[in-house]
């Protein structure tokens, strides 16, 4: 039995330049509405949610990387279980520790980078309990 489960999708992190623009045609268009807005200093992040179905705009801040998605989040439990397991296939994260943040969303999370095998960027993404 495997120590972590891959709960789904969490969210999907888009690159752009006018968060406004973005989450309105969602909001008015496709009956999203603002879940969450966090500040991290240079980039915000903007979280729109329907029915489950999140996305995460992303300002583009001093950020290099190119295009509009950003990035893919998967909902994970026993985040550090999955990562071991992952370096162990010599799958390596971005960062060498899994990032914590207590004040990001209202419970904290617990995050790290990977790069998928057709340079998509993915997060594993834990909800602090």
């Amino acid at each position: 039995m495997k120590d972590y489960i891959i709960r789904g999708l969490s969210h999907i992190g888009i690159m752009t330049d006018d968060l406004e623009r973005c989450t309105n045609f969602y909001i008015e268009n496709l009956d999203f509405h603002m879940m969450y807005k966090k500040n991290l200093g240079h980039v915000q992040c903007w979280f729109i949610e329907n029915n489950g179905l999140v996305i995460e705009f992303v300002s583009r801040g001093a950020s290099s990387l190119e295009g509009p998605v950003y990035h893919i989040a998967l909902e994970v439990c026993g985040i550090e279980a999955l990562v071991e397991e992952l370096k162990g296939k010599g799958i390596i994260p971005e960062d060498a520790q899994i990032g914590k943040n207590p004040t990001f969303f209202p419970s904290g999370i617990k995050n790290i980078f990977f790069d998928g095998p057709a340079g998509e960027r993915l997060e594993l993404f834990e909800l602090a309990q």
